[in-house]
Parts: structure tokens; sequence; C-alpha cells
């Protein structure tokens, strides 16, 4: 059974990374959560060019925990400007993604990293990239949809928050769901020598764990 972390049990005190879109333009906004709001958080206001932003209905973003390392990355349905108490806030509604393990292919590495995406030049959402491979990857575009076999996607991306971003390109070859989220596969058709550097060091990092878990799997069998 997979359970969801409600977004409300993220505890007081912890800074988020909010990647959103805000008038067709990516936006990175750094805030505070302060405590639950009905279904979802307080935070510290945010602001876009100098501007308390009124509502957004495309973000996501992540947290994870100090102790285990765990990472839950949320999709936020909304984000809305409030008056608490005299002073301007903003609440966060939303909820986890989470992925089943069979859902995931085996030739591809899930990565589970904030980004945006640009549908046929036309147009700017965030997204998650949720898995890659050498052939292609699969994006998470939350309520988004629309999209349709054969669309033109340019994605950008950081792997971490001290590295550069890099771009790859790509053409929807499916689309399905992830979490009770719209999802879309894609077929690469530009890698960049820093997206296939990336693409490689996930697929260390897999061979890593694999190669752990069978000599932790053959040492309990061993001890039975």
């Amino acid at each position: 059974m997979i359970l969801h972390m409600k977004i409300y049990d993220i505890p007081q005190a912890t800074k988020i990374t909010i990647n959103m879109v805000h008038n067709n333009q990516n936006q990175t906004v750094e805030a505070t959560v302060l405590t639950r709001y009905g279904d979802g958080i307080l935070i510290t206001p945010i602001s876009c060019n100098g501007q308390l932003i009124d509502i957004v209905s495309n973000a996501n973003f992540e947290y994870v925990e100090a102790l285990t390392d765990d990472k839950h990355v949320f999709q936020a349905d909304t984000i809305s400007r409030v008056d608490f108490a005299g002073t301007d806030f903003h609440v966060v509604t939303g909820r986890e993604i989470v992925i089943a393990d069979n859902q995931r292919k085996a030739e591809r590495y899930n990565v589970q990293i904030m980004g945006t995406a640009v549908i046929n030049k036309s147009f700017s959402i965030s997204v998650v990239l949720h898995d890659i491979s050498m052939r292609g990857f699969s994006l998470m575009v939350g309520k988004n949809s629309g999209y349709k076999i054969g669309d033109k996607v340019k994605v950008e991306f950081a792997k971490d928050e001290s590295s550069a971003r890099m771009a790859m390109y790509g053409i929807v070859v499916r689309e399905f769901s992830i979490g009770g989220y719209n999802a879309v596969g894609c077929e690469i058709e530009n890698i960049s020598p820093k997206v296939l550097s990336f693409i490689m060091e996930k697929k260390i990092e897999h061979a890593k764990k694999t190669t752990a878990m069978a000599i932790f799997q053959a040492e309990q069998a061993a001890v039975v």
C-alpha cells in the first residue's frame, strides 16, 4: 500500500523552493511553511518582480525529510493570497505525487526533478521530470492537459540547486496518469553532452543500488 504524505504534515519552519509558471514566465521562489491552514499550508508571502502574487495554479515543490533524506514531490493545486490577521500571506493546497514501483519502466531511471517545459514553442508550464533514459523521458504535468501525440517539448532542469540548468528536446509519444495527475512520455530528439552525462550518472547510481541490494539479499539468504 502506498501512503501519501499530506501537504499539511510538512513541519513548521520548513524552507521550500516553489517552481511555478506565473504570467507565462518560469519562476522559482523561496518560502517558509508557517502552519496548517485548512487542507493546506500557510506560507510566507511570495512575490514575482517585486509584486505579491494573487493566485497561481501551475506549480510544484519538493520537501526532503531531515532525518531520513526521503524526498516528497508535491503538486500544488493552488497558491492563493490571503489576509491573515491583517498581513498578507499565501496558502498552498495540493498533494504528494506518489509513484508505484510497477509504474516505472525498467530501462529508465527515476529522478523526480522539478523543471519547466515549453510545448510547441508556445507556452511554458511547471513540470516534474519523472524518469529518463537514453531514448526518452516522462514528465508529470499536473492538471495541465490538451497535449497530443507529436507535440514538440523543450525541457529545462537542474540536477540540484547548485548546478546549472540543462535543456533537452523531445516529442510526445504517449499520455498517461501518475498518482492521479496527467503525464506524458516523450522520445528524445536532441540530447546535449550535459544531459548525456546526467543520464550516465543515474545509470551508475542505479547499478550500484542494484548490486548493493543483490548483496544484501544474498547475505540474508545465507543467514536463513
